[in-house]
């Protein structure tokens, strides 16, 4: 069939027209490059465990080798293998391990079984606040806490099964080892740092019949990172530090090419030294490492024009991001913080972290909930396999907060044809050696079908985990007739009672959500900043003073002037208001594609409103140990700017902001957060770039 362009139609006429247009948006896969590299260590990851079992007669201990295996494909998402290692081992220890620990601990114990799988629920959902490890983590103690119900839980003794996990995820991560020797840094770093290298070529360039194509390259530099960072943010669950701060560094580069634009205009060319300086600074993103530092001596300038400036002060925001440090150093004579304070002030930030707002507590109760009834139709129905209904209710919300229709209607979808191909599989081939074939046609298509959407991803992993089971416990091809008859169960009481009775679940509001989080940041800025530290020279002298005598508010903000409940209370709300932003938009980059691509457009601006936040806290905790607090003038109006951005957003305007940024020296670490968020959301010629999603009107 062709259309009325001459192009071919992706389905016959009678299809389309079959198929409703929400089923085929939700269906659709991602278009990807096929994974090869995953596609091929899935193999040695899962499929040699098993061929040792079958040559061994062990197959106990390989299925479980291969269990971890599977682990470890199924929740690596790339980049450095430092990030890989953490995301992985924590996952497979404290997630897989112990969830396997608890489900022989619980396994035949009836009720006392639901109520612990209630309990797990709400534990891991808790623990999905801590970011993308936290994620990976609480998924996997849900889920083999719930394998543990079935013959996982049967073996004997339980120290071996989980032994026999966690090697299976330390082999997988021993695959990675090649790739990584190969290429040691992530994709996503090495596309922010060709976006200064590019800048860097530019500068070099200026006054040479080059220019044209160095500008060139520093946008397609900029459409490759930005396109790279928010694909992978994409497939990611939870919250990843280095990408944020990644994203935070690329969107300083708005400033660098904007002032590199000032000088190309006044045909002014940097000294090598000045180049040279930003190509070092492009290195140092590639060694970025979440748990170091790298301070870089950034140049005096070397001219007093506008461009040179605005490039000098590009330049050391650059480096305070690199090096992670938005504090400005304390007064020489400030007592430094002691060990109790550094401790206090981090329990906070993680208290605050694992509190998180209302949509988070909300969804907390939707998945206990779905987890609970799921637990009481496994106990009182007549199932065969009924564990596998409450681990397909753990898979398809998951403690991340991703959208639970799509998922739904995905493995719903998926296991129905994923359940046929079991049954097929295990009719026609012979019971032995034989099944080693189709398990390493399945565990190559693991990552692929990953890569490409959910639905296809349990099309592969359910004949493949009805194989595995088959292993452990013979049931023949009806295991795949119950297997595809607890997942339509598990998929009713998802969208029965965890998706349709909750209005949050299946309304978006990412716009109003980041510009309420404006106004909380922006409140919290004129409390901590401005009203806490009085308006007089008095009031912060005294302030300061019982700053230095070592008065800490309950927040552990480290600042102490003023009223500090006031203070904390406004920071909660900020913290708050950010985690609810957080929720809004790891569920709407879940959601189909026409949705999610609007959503990745906010995400740049969402990492750079966390930095305002950090930043802000920063400068109180410095002021706290003897910095001078900023003028309250040049506090106002940056707030004021914030407060006028959020109210373009909620009038659906894309923002305008009339005059300039304060140049407050104490508050600078603060102005350079809050003008990434203001490139990022105002189009500006070539600052605009920002691929296909930011190409678009700001995302208002």
């Amino acid at each position: 069939m062709r259309g009325s362009s001459g192009g071919q139609l992706p389905v016959p006429d009678w299809l389309s027209e079959a198929v409703p247009d929400w089923l085929a948006n939700v269906m659709g896969p991602k278009k990807t490059p096929i994974p090869w590299r995953e596609m091929i260590r899935a193999v040695f990851a899962i499929w040699v465990p098993l061929a040792a079992g079958f040559i061994t007669g062990r197959r106990e201990i390989a299925l479980l080798t291969a269990m971890g295996g599977l682990l470890s494909v199924m929740i690596d998402q790339g980049g450095p293998f430092r990030a890989r290692l953490r995301r992985i081992g924590t996952a497979a220890v404290f997630g897989g391990a112990v969830g396997l620990t608890i489900g022989s601990v619980i396994h035949g114990r009836g009720w006392i079984a639901v109520i612990a799988l209630v309990v797990i629920a709400g534990v891991s959902a808790i623990l999905a606040r801590l970011g993308a490890v936290g994620s990976a983590t609480g998924l996997q103690l849900l889920i083999y806490s719930a394998l543990g119900l079935g013959p996982l839980g049967a073996l004997r003794p339980w120290w071996h099964t989980a032994l026999g996990f966690v090697g299976g995820a330390i082999w997988g991560l021993v695959l990675i080892m090649p790739a990584w020797l190969l290429s040691p840094r992530g994709a996503e770093q090495r596309a922010v740092a060709d976006v200064y290298h590019a800048i860097a070529d530019g500068l070099r360039a200026i006054g040479t019949p080059e220019v044209v194509n160095t500008r060139r390259a520093v946008t397609t530099a900029l459409n490759t990172a930005y396109d790279t960072l928010l694909t992978g943010r994409s497939a990611a669950s939870g919250r990843n530090e280095l990408d944020m701060r990644l994203m935070a560094i690329l969107n300083l580069s708005h400033q660098m090419v904007e002032a590199a634009t000032a000088l190309r205009s006044s045909s002014e060319r940097p000294p090598p030294w000045v180049t040279d300086t930003i190509d070092r600074l492009a290195g140092a993103v590639l060694t970025l490492r979440l748990d170091e530092t790298a301070p870089s001596f950034i140049p005096p300038p070397w001219s007093s024009s506008a461009g040179a400036l605005a490039l000098r002060d590009a330049m050391v925001a650059l480096a305070r991001c690199i090096s992670g440090s938005s504090t400005p150093p304390p007064a020489p004579a400030a007592r430094q913080p002691g060990l109790r304070d550094q401790v206090r002030e981090h329990a906070a930030r993680l208290l605050d972290r694992l509190i998180g707002g209302r949509i988070a507590w909300e969804f907390t109760i939707r998945l206990m909930i779905c987890t609970g009834v799921a637990a009481v139709f496994s106990e009182v129905l007549p199932l065969q396999r009924s564990y596998w209904v409450v681990l397909t209710v753990a898979i398809i919300l998951k403690p991340d907060y991703g959208s639970v229709f799509t998922r739904a209607v995905q493995r719903g979808v998926g296991t129905i044809i994923g359940a046929v191909l079991g049954a097929a599989i295990i009719a026609l081939v012979p019971y032995g050696p034989w099944l080693l074939l189709p398990f390493g046609v399945l565990a190559a298509l693991l990552p692929y079908g990953k890569s490409r959407s959910f639905g296809l991803s349990a099309t592969f992993l359910t004949p493949f985990v009805v194989l595995l089971i088959d292993l452990l416990s013979p049931g023949g091809w009806r295991l795949a007739e119950e297997r595809l008859l607890d997942t339509l169960i598990a998929c009713a009481i998802v969208l029965l009672i965890g998706y349709a009775p909750w209005p949050s679940a299946w309304s978006a509001h990412l716009p109003r959500q980041f510009a309420d989080t404006l106004r909380a940041v922006a409140a919290y800025m004129d409390e901590s900043l401005v009203t806490a530290w009085g308006s007089g020279p008095s009031q912060v002298a005294s302030s300061l003073a019982t700053a230095a005598a070592g008065t800490a508010d309950a927040g552990g903000s480290g600042g102490t002037g003023g009223d500090a409940p006031a203070r904390s209370g406004l920071r909660r709300q900020a913290s708050r208001a950010l985690s609810n932003l957080r929720v809004e938009f790891q569920r709407t980059m879940s959601e189909p594609a026409p949705v999610s691509r609007r959503a990745a457009a906010w995400w740049p601006a969402a990492v750079g409103l966390e930095e305002v936040m950090d930043a802000t806290t920063g400068l109180v905790v410095a002021i706290g140990r003897g910095t001078a607090p900023p003028d309250a003038r040049a506090v106002h109006q940056l707030t004021g700017t914030l407060r006028a951005v959020a109210d373009a957003i909620n009038a659906g305007t894309p923002p305008a902001i009339s005059g300039g940024l304060p140049d407050d020296p104490t508050l600078t670490p603060v102005t350079d957060a809050v003008r990434s968020v203001l490139a990022v959301l105002i189009r500006g010629g070539e600052s605009g770039a920002r691929g296909d999603a930011a190409r678009q009107p700001a995302p208002a």
